[in-house]
């Protein structure tokens, strides 16, 4: 999805005494200490979501069309190309994250989550997250379960998106309070909830009262850009790439302490360090972390503070 930078967000990088005047957490200084490399270049398509397991990388194009590579000795092989159960119209894959349980034991990887994160509803549905079972011959996938927000409260405005914390076994969902074109009146939303099992059933339905928290950013500190892209938890911090590589709309790294529910820095992933719109995040191990792109899939190599 295209990013759209409003003035506050800039001025909140620039100026993290805006937001202490407020009464609010400022913004810590654009933050260093990180390199990239460039791994692969992609064919052309239109990327999206992205997280990895091991040395699997799976990678999505919008509509929910799978790329799996395995990373050998630092460098990408590309295994399989397939449609996920959930590819459709209605699926725009936006942002991908795998979890904790495994359909079965001789699985390869544990399920993977798909945020449909489209304005056109999946079965009479919005933002519902796809939970598929990659097959063991990586070659194709089983839709076992769908989990969806019931936002009788209208939390959530477009582009819901959804990340798993498996260390500690929790679904986050990130998102708009109102629409992307809406500049002055757009919030950000996190919401909290235990991950459903797959015992649940095939579909979940999360309600408010469900939800372990529930909060805007801007009222902890943060100006946001109008969209996010992709999402990845680490050690209890949420990172937010943002930005297609131009001046226009500049590319971004937020990082976001979830515990203390506040900003930890800001990433400046221009200057060579990446190019093209940026689209989804993924821990690797360590102190390294994936980054999908349109040109291709980056190493991030950022340390521990």
């Amino acid at each position: 999805m295209r990013t759209r930078f409003f003035l506050t967000a800039l001025l909140a990088i620039l100026l993290p005494a805006l937001a202490g005047a407020q009464g609010k957490v400022s913004i810590p200084p654009v933050g260093t200490g990180f390199k990239t490399t460039h791994l692969t270049s992609y064919d052309p398509g239109n990327y999206q979501g992205m997280d990895c397991y091991k040395d699997y990388v799976l990678s999505c194009n919008h509509t929910g069309i799978a790329n799996l590579w395995i990373l050998e000795g630092g460098k990408p092989r590309k295994i399989s190309r397939f449609n996920l159960a959930s590819q459709g119209d209605a699926n725009h894959a936006n942002v991908v994250s795998f979890g904790v349980e495994r359909f079965d034991r001789k699985d390869p990887m544990p399920l993977v989550y798909v945020s449909q994160c489209h304005k056109i509803p999946w079965n009479g549905l919005k933002d519902v997250l796809f939970v598929e079972r990659i097959r063991p011959d990586l070659q194709s996938s089983e839709l076992v379960q769908v989990i969806r927000y019931d936002d009788v409260n209208k939390d959530f405005g477009y582009a819901l998106q959804w990340v798993i914390d498996r260390r500690h076994k929790m679904l986050y969902g990130f998102g708009n309070t109102t629409s992307d074109r809406d500049i002055e009146g757009n919030r950000h939303r996190i919401i909290k909830f235990r991950l459903p099992k797959l015992s649940a059933g095939k579909e979940v339905v999360l309600r408010p009262e469900d939800a372990l928290e529930n909060y805007v950013v801007e009222d902890h500190g943060l100006s946001y850009a109008t969209i996010g892209q992709g999402l990845c938890i680490h050690k209890g911090k949420l990172m937010m790439p943002t930005g297609v590589g131009n001046a226009e709309y500049p590319s971004w790294l937020f990082v976001w302490d979830l515990r203390k529910q506040r900003p930890v820095t800001v990433l400046d992933m221009g200057g060579g360090h990446t190019t093209g719109e940026l689209e989804d995040f993924a821990h690797y191990r360590k102190n390294l972390y994936l980054i999908q792109a349109q040109t291709g899939l980056y190493l991030m190599e950022y340390p521990e503070k």
